[in-house]
């Protein structure tokens, strides 16, 4: 056997040879009046980088949400980014609104958009999906006039007198709709720009003749993909600190050996390599990494191109450049504040469209960026081997919601709102929601109403990167134990631990977060664990009691039936009169068995009238259906069996033969569906045990 066939890689370079042929088949070179035809057949061809983002964000699949689903008050979802990023549609739905209005040509899409917000919130992560997208672009093909060191479009080539003709289509011209051989052209087209240097020499020199013809519709035109990589219609540009050496990557620099030649001159056409980064962007877009950190000069390069599509390099010998593309320009808080705060750049800041981009603010939000960058990242490997008990990740999750929520004055904790923005749940049930509904509406204005961009939630806090960091660190302790397990209180450890190796964090903040992961007060982290690991293990142990659950809850409802057809003054369901079966004497509703239960609601006596009429009103009701009771009747069979419970979860005391089934019961079901191993089993057990006994 050959050593070719030896090493199984024969298919797969089988395979890429295949894929690098069929991409050459697409490759097409083809004469300038050719590609007119094509335009007239299909105008979208030539269609604006802005066009071609938003036909791409359409083509991922624009959906409407299901109401469960909405978040922020917006309905419209774009599967493009919503595949990596969560929590945060109504940033994405704000950008890729400038994008649309771009599309349309509309006056807001002249402006620069700016992403702002914290580290880690997914800004440069927008921009890094929208730019692989349109490397995979293939819906249409994109021409350039060959040759062109910008991939220009080919109409620039266009006579300027054709081109309001052109802008109108054949059927709409009077002259020409009937005509075989039309003595206009009409291509549907309304064309933006004009040739490059490089090009207007090429159509000059090449394609000229003595007697003043220029045979523009020769001119050779070939199709492009775009690439990252290869810097073919996606630019990257980061300030430095040289104003010069900023502007020379923004546009290109200039060729010295051409200009010091006095025959030539900064008017000859290649007296400049147009090889910068708003040069590369063109069809496509430019991305501005922490843009407003540059100089003032600078960014009104930016706001040219945006406003104007022309690339102006103020007080230098660079031509000027039209240029299609768009400018997408994302920074973080600081460099932002100080930005937006300086009374020098006054004149420039309406010409901005600012999205914050803010960290998730829901709790299984934030739990599907865990899981993303466990399963995909290699920063994080080592969580991908080991388990990770129920309850750990949305413990972390927790944690980060609550370091980015503003203190509520609707008179709820934090806690209860990270609950609310959740649907009503952490890692435990949020309580009392049907007696107090909490408006969410108006919770979150509530919570973006700061005019201070920074203090906005969800714009400051712990990103889900150093949360992920502080879990990664805590299984490396575990990578030389066979049974290694993220539990909760191993998260709670190494949140804690973290703030030690972090910057940027002041020692007020670190202060915050320790509270949260330390003490035990209600609206705390530790708060919510103790609730979580004692509600677990009740779970677990109801299971093997959830026939008594279900008779006690159709006792109940039964029973409250009973109660409120005898309160009936006027219009009765039954004529009859229940008897008690051993006395025979007319029977009474059990109000003590009833109050037994409504007081784990909490029900309070002067309510429970109206309760048991709203249980009579609300027809058929199940255990599965009607959870603020269902959870009353397990606390109820729980209260009844705490002793037991409490034998059962004693590990180091003796247990008779009863205690010791129900204990391998319950471990049987943490194991089982409960979703633990025997690491976090045994854990939260002990704890359980230790929490019900404080």
């Amino acid at each position: 056997m050959s050593e070719e066939k030896k090493n199984g890689f024969n298919s797969i370079i089988k395979e890429d040879a295949e894929r690098k042929r069929a991409k050459k088949k697409l490759h097409r070179e083809i004469t300038f009046r050719e590609y007119l035809a094509l335009v007239a057949e299909d105008p979208a061809i030539a269609q604006l980088s802005a066009s071609r983002l938003w036909e791409i964000i359409q083509n991922a699949e624009v959906v409407q949400l299901p109401e469960e689903e909405q978040w922020m008050g917006v309905s419209t979802g774009y599967n493009l980014f919503r595949k990596e990023l969560y929590g945060v549609d109504k940033p994405i739905s704000e950008a890729v609104e400038h994008i649309k209005v771009g599309a349309t040509r509309g006056s807001t899409g002249k402006y620069l958009l700016i992403l702002v917000g914290p580290p880690g919130a997914g800004k440069s992560t927008w921009v890094r999906i929208l730019g692989k997208a349109l490397e995979n672009y293939n819906k249409r093909p994109v021409f350039f006039i060959k040759g062109c060191p910008k991939h220009e479009e080919p109409l620039h080539l266009l006579p300027r007198y054709m081109r309001d003709q052109a802008a109108t289509k054949k059927e709409h011209c009077t002259e020409c709709k009937a005509d075989p051989d039309p003595k206009h052209l009409h291509i549907g087209v309304q064309i933006e720009g004009d040739l490059c240097p490089v090009c207007r020499d090429l159509l000059e020199t090449k394609y000229s003749d003595p007697d003043g013809t220029v045979r523009w519709h020769e001119v050779p035109v070939e199709t492009f993909t775009f690439s990252i990589q290869g810097r073919r219609g996606i630019g990257s540009f980061e300030p430095s600190n040289e104003i010069t050496s900023d502007t020379t990557a923004l546009s290109g620099r200039e060729n010295i050996g051409i200009t010091s030649n006095p025959a030539y001159g900064h008017n000859h056409p290649r007296a400049f390599e147009i090889g910068g980064e708003i040069p590369a962007g063109e069809r496509g877009f430019v991305e501005g990494r922490e843009v407003t950190s540059s100089d003032p000069k600078v960014l009104r390069v930016f706001f040219s191109v945006a406003e104007e599509k022309q690339l102006k390099i103020e007080g230098s010998y660079f031509p000027h450049l039209s240029v299609d593309t768009v400018i997408i320009g994302h920074t973080n808080l600081t460099a932002f504040k100080e930005f937006a705060t300086n009374k020098k750049y006054e004149g420039l800041h309406d010409r901005f469209i600012v999205v914050p981009f803010h960290y998730p603010l829901r709790i299984r939000d934030e739990v599907r960026l865990y899981k993303k960058l466990i399963e995909r990242e290699s920063d994080f490997v080592r969580l991908k081997g080991h388990h990770i008990a129920p309850g750990a990740l949305e413990l972390a999750a927790l944690f980060a919601i609550l370091t980015r929520l503003t203190p509520s004055q609707m008179g709820i904790d934090s806690l209860t709102k990270a609950k609310v923005y959740n649907g009503d749940r952490a890692l435990t049930e949020l309580r009392d929601k049907d007696k107090k509904p909490i408006d969410i509406r108006e919770l979150i204005e509530e919570g973006r109403t700061s005019p201070d961009i920074a203090k906005i939630e969800g714009m400051f806090g712990v990103s889900s990167r150093t949360v992920l960091a502080a879990l990664n660190s805590a299984l490396a302790k575990e990578s030389d134990t066979d049974n290694g397990c993220l539990t909760p209180l191993k998260t709670l450890t190494a949140l804690r631990e973290i703030f030690e190796h972090r910057m940027g964090v002041t020692p007020e903040e670190v202060s915050r977060y320790k509270e949260l992961l330390s003490s035990s007060e209600g609206g705390t982290v530790v708060a919510e664990y103790k609730e979580f690991t004692v509600s677990a293990v009740e779970k677990a142990f109801l299971k093997s009691h959830d026939d008594l659950a279900r008779q006690m809850f159709d006792d109940y409802v039964r029973e409250a039936r009973f109660y409120r057809e005898q309160k009936r003054k006027f219009v009765r369901g039954r004529t009859d009169v229940v008897r008690d079966t051993l006395t025979g004497r007319p029977k009474t509703p059990n109000v003590k068995f009833l109050r037994e239960i409504e007081e784990f609601i909490p029900i309070s006596e002067s309510e429970a009238d109206n309760f048991r009429g709203e249980i009579l009103e609300a027809g058929s009701l199940a255990y599965d259906s009607y959870p603020p009771l269902s959870r009353a009747v397990d606390k109820k069979l729980l209260s009844d069996s705490k002793d037991m419970l409490k034998t059962v979860l004693a590990i180091h005391k003796p247990k008779d033969e009863e205690s010791k089934k129900r204990a391998s019961d319950l471990f049987s079901e943490l194991t089982g569906p409960g979703g633990f191993c025997k690491t976090c089993a045994k854990e939260i057990i002990e704890k359980a045990d230790e929490f019900l006994n404080e």
